[in-house]
């Protein structure tokens, strides 16, 4: 098991957000759009895939391939592959430490994880999507101990983002992404591997769709992206907050 197969690209500054997907696909799926609308505030991304996803359809080079146009298409600063093992992704102290790595080499802000309290089973909660949800929030608390055997200097992130909230779940909040939703669309097409597949006519780009119209709905937009914070938010203006 190794930390990663790939380190290419280098951060000039410290990552506003990074988001880790068990799969190549996930990340993109699930905040695929505020990736790409926080890159248009100016803002610092990254995305890194925990596994190569080589359970699916696909092999790993190409599924590499795809996930790395996909992630130019979003236009995120930082883009890296490890190799935790795709249906092998567990909340152990290995793999702990080698996330907590990541965390450390990126120093992001916001990091953000799949959402974990959900129902598993088969087009419900993959158990790496559980698996990573867990494993990412203990990774980015131990990151920060300065005994903590991960390599790199110790470093805390000011908050945990959770992504691929389900409909029938409530988020903490959505945001809009009507301008950025089909750009990500596009990015997202490079993996045709699993988006042009017999089997799943209808995924995509029809079920993501009408999650973000969905979504969006309920904020009065186009399109929305929701997101579960555990913590609670501190607001100093309710009406610019309510009022939007």
């Amino acid at each position: 098991m190794s930390a990663s197969k790939d380190d290419k690209t280098h951060p000039t500054r410290e990552l506003d957000f990074l988001a880790f997907g068990p799969h190549p696909d996930d990340a993109e799926i699930g905040c695929g759009a505020f990736l790409l609308k926080m890159k248009g505030m100016g803002y610092a991304t990254g995305i890194v895939v925990l596994t190569e996803g080589d359970m699916g359809a696909g092999t790993p080079p190409v599924r590499r391939r795809e996930a790395e146009a996909a992630a130019r298409g979003l236009k995120v600063d930082v883009f890296e592959v490890m190799d935790l093992g795709d249906t092998r992704v567990a909340d152990t102290h290995e793999q702990r430490l080698l996330v907590a790595s990541m965390i450390r080499k990126y120093r992001p802000k916001i990091v953000l994880a799949p959402y974990f309290d959900i129902i598993p089973g088969r087009g419900r909660g993959h158990g790496d999507h559980i698996a990573a949800g867990n494993l990412v929030t203990h990774a980015a608390n131990f990151a920060h101990l300065e005994k903590y055997p991960a390599s790199g200097k110790p470093h805390a992130i000011r908050k945990m983002m959770y992504f691929m909230v389900s409909p029938f779940e409530r988020p903490t909040f959505i945001v809009e992404v009507d301008k950025e939703f089909p750009e990500a669309i596009k990015a997202m097409s490079a993996h045709e591997s699993q988006f042009k597949r017999t089997d799943r006519p209808l995924f995509f780009p029809t079920r993501l769709e009408a999650f973000g119209r969905y979504f969006g709905a309920l904020i009065g937009a186009e399109y929305g992206q929701a997101f579960f914070v555990a913590d609670p938010l501190k607001v100093n203006d309710p009406l610019k907050l309510l009022l939007g």
